[in-house]
């Protein structure tokens, strides 16, 4: 997946080491929750509030919310969604004995990239002469940076304005209400004070200005009223109610324990691919030996099947984490010197020039790849390619799940990943990242690194939301 970033670039070094705070062991997303509770040992003050939420037009909510200091969780008629900031992590409870372990990179990217989305297509608009009024998505900024709990640079800014009116505090746009707050008179204690800017754009839909005030009172709204606005339609009203809050200086980590962990994507091929790499993981198993590799393919090679051999030394390139150097002449190294060999007769198959296009082959270019036996390897490389005609999205899923029940290569789980970041499905794909962070075959130097720097770049230019 290739994203442009408009924040700091770091270099690998710095983004494979942990942060202060965070777990040098990835959480895997197959682990049990005794294997978080293992890991959240220390209990810790926590300032529990329940709050009553009303909106026109909906049934009345209650809402139970935690904060501490390193994590914060929101229960709503009986799901609870937990951000824990110490280990990365967000955990969503499931009826039953199961529950999501998701990355909080990935939502955090999510609203990144769709903001980074509104704001491109905004531009295109306006160049265009089309007023963005008539477009719901790129609609007033306020609104867009409502919903996603971020401001762009390249946007202009809100004429907010804050006003104090007897025991309440208002923010006008245009001359209209659209958030206002009755705060409490207790201040919330000091261990939960830097937890509160995160807190908000997880618990409603209010802008981030608006959120950074909340956060700076250091005291909980016994009243606050908002307007959230869908796309295209007219704005509702809603009005929180404090009902209760206390204190409670030891609490315990709210997961359940014994609790077994799901795929966050439950429709599909995708809770395959979860369980395929939970396995490699659990049994620790490791792509074969380079020897292997090079055996296959020079004997590819004497049968003259170049496209077989040459697709064999790719394998074996990904299969060894940290990609091969560019190759120099007369290159002994066993990646080179095969793809010297190989090369020629590849070149001379008339499959190769349709297998390694930009595009994806189309539907019925494919069979006549089906008598390879590494044939899953291109159908891999084409998932993250422009689509073929005819090529439903469930063959794709389906190519990606052969791909890794073939071979446990590490490298295998960033295409996959890139699928599901290709489809907007970010919670997915960095399930499939972290598992492959997690292989035994995964080294540094390879694909993965990228979502290392990736996931430092979301720390830098997001700070509130970690």
């Amino acid at each position: 997946m290739q994203i442009s970033w408009t924040w700091m670039i770091v270099c690998v070094a710095t983004a494979v080491a942990p942060a202060a705070g965070v777990a040098a062991a990835l959480v895997s997303p197959s682990a049990s929750s005794d294997a978080v509770l293992s890991a959240r040992v220390e209990p810790q003050g926590e300032l529990r509030l329940q709050y009553r939420k009303e909106a026109s037009g909906k049934a009345v909510e209650v809402i139970d919310i935690g904060i501490a200091g390193d994590y914060h969780y929101i229960d709503t008629a009986g799901l609870t969604r937990i951000h824990d900031y110490k280990l990365r992590r967000i955990f969503t409870t499931r009826p039953g004995h199961t529950y999501v372990n998701d990355s909080l990179y990935a939502e955090v990217w999510f609203r990144a990239m769709e903001l980074r989305n509104r704001v491109m297509l905004r531009k295109v608009l306006q160049g265009a002469g089309v007023s963005t009024k008539e477009t719901p998505v790129t609609e007033d900024v306020f609104w867009i940076e409502t919903e996603l709990g971020m401001v762009s640079p390249d946007l202009p800014r809100p004429e907010l304005k804050r006003v104090e009116t007897g025991s309440r505090v208002r923010w006008l746009l245009g001359g209209g209400e659209v958030a206002a707050v009755r705060y409490g008179k207790a201040t919330v204690p000091d261990a939960v004070k830097a937890s509160l800017r995160r807190f908000w754009p997880n618990v409603a839909r209010i802008h981030p200005d608006i959120a950074a005030s909340l956060a700076a009172e250091a005291r909980m709204p016994q009243e606050l009223w908002l307007e959230e606005k869908t796309l295209g339609k007219d704005p509702v009203r809603v009005h929180w109610t404090l009902t209760s809050a206390r204190w409670e200086p030891g609490a315990r980590y709210p997961l359940s324990p014994h609790l077994t962990a799901g795929p966050t994507v439950t429709d599909g091929v995708f809770p395959e691919i979860f369980a395929t790499l939970s396995k490699a993981i659990s049994d620790k198993e490791v792509p074969p030996e380079p020897q292997t590799y090079v055996s296959r393919a020079d004997a590819a090679i004497e049968r003259g099947a170049g496209l077989e051999a040459m697709l064999w030394v790719i394998e074996m390139n990904l299969a060894q984490g940290a990609l091969q150097a560019r190759c120099e002449e007369k290159d002994s190294r066993p990646y080179c010197a095969l793809s010297v060999r190989a090369g020629p007769l590849a070149k001379a198959d008339p499959r190769t020039a349709i297998a390694f296009k930009k595009e994806a082959p189309d539907s019925a270019e494919r069979p006549q790849f089906d008598n390879l036996p590494n044939a899953y390897l291109l159908r891999l490389l084409w998932a993250t390619r422009p689509p073929g005609k005819g090529v439903e999205r469930q063959e794709v899923e389906r190519d990606l799940l052969a791909a890794l029940r073939a071979r446990p290569v590490a490298n295998f789980c960033k295409d996959t990943g890139d699928f599901y970041a290709g489809e907007w499905q970010g919670f997915a794909a960095w399930q499939a990242w972290d598992f492959g962070r997690l292989m035994a075959g995964h080294r540094a130097g390879d694909l993965l690194d990228a979502i290392d720097t990736l996931e430092t770049q979301l720390a830098i230019g997001e700070p509130a939301f970690f």
